[in-house]
């Protein structure tokens, strides 16, 4: 079996507030992105890692991999203006021979290697699956400042990366023109009538959105 992930981290970091994308800001004595990068990369069914990163830090990005034994073999690109689109620049470098492509978010640097085998092994089962933790909060619709419905948390999740899919699916799904409202790759494999597995992760996976997450990882890391 030959898989592929593509790691986005093309985001601009302007809600995280600072000069540089938060993906590139130093975790542990490196960049936030290579953490994602060498846990795929340390994982030999994944034959090909893709960073998808913004344009001007391409050489930065290369340099960076190019210097590490264990992403050497690694490939940079250009990400786009939106999300999608990143994901999409990055398919495109995909080799036509894979049977699997990941996609995650390079914010998300705590990934840990037994839960990337688990969605991918589910991946297998069903031809799509994702990580995603149970929700603990209670979620209500608001509508103008008041309540409309209290949700039924036992039913609700929330979604993670990686995201793994056979890769006829992910290439079929980009194929198409994609809606504005759509948020993950998922919903583009569901909208194809396929029904995408979930796996609860075991480990911290949350995103890096803001300064405390940063902290929250680096102390976690310890």
């Amino acid at each position: 079996m030959k898989a592929a992930a593509i790691i986005v981290a093309g985001g601009s970091g302007k809600r995280f507030g600072s000069q540089i994308p938060k993906q590139f800001l130093n975790l542990k004595g490196k960049p936030v992105f290579l953490h994602s990068v060498e846990a795929f990369a340390s994982l030999k069914v994944f034959k090909q890692i893709i960073i998808v990163v913004p344009e001007k830090f391409v050489p930065m990005t290369k340099s960076v991999i190019a210097g590490n034994a264990v992403t050497r073999q690694s490939e940079a690109v250009s990400g786009g203006k939106e999300r999608f689109d990143s994901v999409k620049n990055g398919l495109a470098l995909v080799q036509k021979d894979t049977d699997y492509i990941a996609v995650h978010d390079a914010a998300r640097p705590l990934i840990n290697k037994k839960d990337i085998l688990a969605v991918l092994k589910k991946a297998v089962e069903n031809r799509a699956a994702i990580a995603a933790e149970k929700t603990k909060d209670t979620i209500k619709t608001v509508k103008n400042g008041f309540v409309t419905q209290t949700l039924d948390r036992s039913v609700l999740w929330n979604v993670q990366t990686p995201q793994i899919f056979e890769a006829n699916l992910l290439f079929k799904a980009y194929g198409k023109k994609i809606a504005a409202n759509t948020t993950d790759d998922s919903m583009l494999i569901e909208k194809s009538g396929i029904k995408v597995a979930v796996v609860e992760t075991k480990f911290p996976n949350f995103k890096i959105t803001a300064k405390q997450d940063l902290e929250s990882a680096k102390q976690l890391l310890k």
